[in-house]
């Protein structure tokens, strides 16, 4: 998967499902829920909007569909996991990927597109309440200039690098703790 041109947005959005995929079965009550992201002066929102363009952020909240696409596709094989008929210590039996994935697409994508002009606005109101307008006009002047455009080109892939290399420190230092802590965890009731 190709990140996003900004993967804090992205990885913001990302957190929203985080808690699920540890295990809960359903989204927060709704008072848990964030409130809307404030909208900008209608100014700073005008220059947020020229540069989210330039940098994509019509991709970008594609992009944060997508990702949560396959966050929910796991939350929803959980969700229909079977306890196994013949032996009640297996694991439950998850819901099939493709069945799960219909599942989403068919039922709960098409409300993610509906309202991505949404996530859009509110993406832009994000860069317009953290930049002032002067900060806007200059960070557009930057990406116009060649090292502004190669920036644009090639932070996907940095990011990605970063998302990779990342990933694989994590899991070194999770597979090492896991071994030097395996007798502390199986007394606490884990299987490994």
């Amino acid at each position: 998967m190709q990140l996003t041109r900004f993967a804090l947005p992205l990885l913001a959005a990302g957190m929203i499902l985080l808690p699920f995929a540890a295990g809960a079965q359903s989204p927060p009550p709704p008072a848990a829920i964030a409130p809307p992201v404030p909208p900008a002066s209608p100014e700073a929102h005008k220059e947020a909007a020229a540069l989210t363009a330039m940098i994509g952020v019509d991709k970008q909240s594609q992009q944060i569909i997508n990702f949560m696409r396959n966050q929910m596709i796991q939350l929803v094989m959980r969700a229909g996991a079977k306890a196994p008929a013949n032996d009640p210590t297996r694991p439950p039996e998850l819901l099939k990927p493709e069945d799960a994935a219909k599942i989403v697409d068919d039922l709960l994508i098409p409300d993610f597109v509906a309202q991505q002009a949404d996530l859009n606005t509110q993406i832009i109101d994000v860069w317009g309440n953290n930049f002032t307008v002067e900060d806007l006009k200059g960070l557009r002047a930057f990406y116009a200039t060649p090292l502004g455009k190669k920036l644009i080109a090639t932070l996907p892939a940095v990011t990605q690098q970063g998302m990779s290399a990342g990933q694989a420190w994590g899991q070194r230092v999770y597979q090492a703790s896991i071994v030097k802590h395996k007798d502390a965890l199986i007394a606490r009731g884990l299987r490994f």
